[in-house]
């Protein structure tokens, strides 16, 4: 069966489509496996079994294909957290008169491959090496999209024959280092033989995954989307900063006073003065997304250091008081972000002037650059199903075993559809998960919700709780805590639930005033399971 002229083909099974690409089952039943493997007795030869119970298997397989789309009418899957699984169906035969089934002792193995299309739509394969997770690598690395998932495999192909020239071989490709790289496959299960004797055909079949815990060691990249400019010259760049960071001139708030503690809660009431928000704002930007008074921040201070700003002149002074930049937002942010103290005052300039072009190129490099650094401190290292909306093909394969002068070879599959992945929070059609709350105007029941959860509740943590609730309100602080005495509370949690119930709809309706989302994700109906109470 495996000589050239008689070439095999996987594809759908020929009862279901004259398709060369996996067929894509969405399967909510718990069972979703038995349940295939008995709908699969239905689509024996070209046109399905002509029996009662194989005409309702064929059908069954045929309306639970995975038809989902997302707005741009690509094809989607689910995630298992809600409750959809996904499973892939190939036959194996031979391209000859006749079209005979592959005989299942001929493959030496069967799989899947889940490949993401990277930039320009290039396949990617999840790759390892070395016991190394490589995470997605192009596919043009290893040979191709058509190469074997295996190193070993793919090595045997380049063989010559001559022992001489194979030794060569194999030491120049141990030499490369993309030689080790092995793509990660799916097993693919062949259908029980009874199946495959009833149906007359190789049926194989396998469980896609839509979620992985896997983590590439490859380093996370900091990078826009595609066709989007994030770098230090871009707009988008300078636009997210203050005037300040832009090299623009900035006024300054409260000229000439000492800078204060106070001026951070000042800046987040309601009418707070526009000057001190932005100046604030310019002080969470260098720490927060930039780290700037941090380890990593040492090039921004530099490039900050040349800037001198003017302070208030005093009863007529010559020269001008100034102050280095770096030095003052430095003090700047640790009395008002870090809410520390600084040895003497700190006296607010007069205004931020603007930077020449040099010195706000030099400023932008280094922001950008600690900004990759904090990315990469965040974000570490990326998962297999990390990047949202990306796309990804399946492609089928058996191995089939070396017969006589035909070499072992693998024979593929079309690729499937381009599809995405769903996001964990969207709904899939299933049915929602019930929680029945107990009624809390039943005293006997309620007196039967023992406390069946503890917390262990530090002292700091327990004062603040035994302090009034409306001091927590108006930001007062709770009086010092017993370092001696740590609590344990005891709760019941369908109480617990039912609080959380409560104050979810209060904030819901709020929200609601918003965002208008109540009545697309709340839904109550009644009915009249519940007698009502006497």
């Amino acid at each position: 069966m495996n000589h050239p002229h008689h070439p095999v083909v996987v594809s759908a099974p020929r009862g279901l489509a004259r398709s060369l690409q996996p067929w894509l089952l969405q399967r909510s039943d718990d069972d979703f496996i038995p349940a295939t493997l008995d709908d699969l007795r239905g689509v024996g030869g070209t046109n399905g079994s002509s029996g009662a119970s194989g005409t309702n298997g064929l059908t069954r397989l045929r309306d639970l294909r995975a038809r989902a789309t997302n707005k741009n009418g690509t094809l989607k899957l689910f995630q298992p957290i809600q409750r959809q699984f996904h499973l892939a169906l190939v036959e194996a035969w031979c391209d000859m008169p006749g079209e005979p089934r592959v005989d299942p002792a001929k493959i030496e193995a069967a799989g899947l491959v889940l490949r993401r299309l990277g930039a320009g739509g290039q396949p990617e394969g999840w790759m390892k090496s070395n016991g190394r997770i490589r995470g997605w690598v192009p596919m043009t690395r290893v040979g191709g999209v058509d190469a074997d998932p295996a190193p070993v495999q793919r090595a045997q192909r380049d063989l010559t024959g001559v022992a001489d020239i194979d030794r060569q071989l194999v030491a120049f490709s141990r030499e490369r280092p993309d030689t080790a790289l092995e793509e990660q496959s799916i097993p693919l299960y062949l259908a029980p033989p009874d199946v495959c004797a009833e149906t007359g055909q190789t049926l194989y079949y396998g469980l896609v995954p839509t979620v992985s815990g896997e983590i590439s060691e490859t380093e996370a990249t900091f990078g826009a989307a595609e066709g989007f400019d994030f770098g230090p010259s871009s707009s988008a760049f300078r636009g997210h900063l203050v005037q300040a960071l832009r090299g623009e001139e900035m006024a300054l708030p409260k000229v000439g006073a000492d800078v204060s503690r106070s001026w951070l809660e000042e800046s987040e009431q309601p009418g707070a003065n526009t000057t001190l928000v932005r100046f604030v704002l310019m002080l969470r930007q260098l720490a927060g997304e930039f780290d700037a008074f941090g380890p990593t921040g040492g090039a921004i201070l530099q490039a900050l250091h040349p800037l001198e700003l003017t302070l208030v002149r005093r009863n007529g002074e010559w020269p001008r008081r100034t102050v280095r930049a770096d030095d003052f937002l430095t003090k700047a942010h640790t009395l008002i972000l870090a809410q520390g103290s600084v040895p003497g005052t700190v006296e607010m300039p007069e205004v931020w002037p603007a930077m020449s072009a040099g010195q706000t190129q030099q400023l932008h490099t280094a922001m950008h650059a600690a900004m990759r650094a904090r990315f990469a401190a965040m974000k570490a290292k990326t998962g297999r199903f990390d990047e949202p909306d990306a796309r990804y093909q399946l492609r089928a394969f058996v191995r089939l075993k070396a017969d006589g002068p035909c070499p072992a070879r693998v024979v593929w599959s079309a690729p499937s559809d381009p599809f995405v992945i769903a996001a964990w929070y969207e709904g899939a059609g299933a049915p929602p998960v019930q929680i029945a709350l107990p009624d809390p105007a039943d005293k006997q029941l309620l007196a039967a919700l023992k406390p069946n959860v503890a917390f262990v509740v530090p002292p700091s943590l327990q004062s603040l709780l035994m302090g009034s609730a409306k001091d927590l309100i108006d930001g007062k602080k709770p009086p010092p805590a017993s370092p001696a005495l740590t609590w344990i509370c005891g709760f019941n949690i369908p109480i617990i639930t039912i609080c959380a119930f409560l104050v979810l709809n209060i904030f819901l309706s709020l929200f609601n005033l918003f965002f208008g989302w109540l009545f697309a994700m709340k839904i109550c109906l009644p009915f009249p399971k519940i007698p009502p109470q006497e």
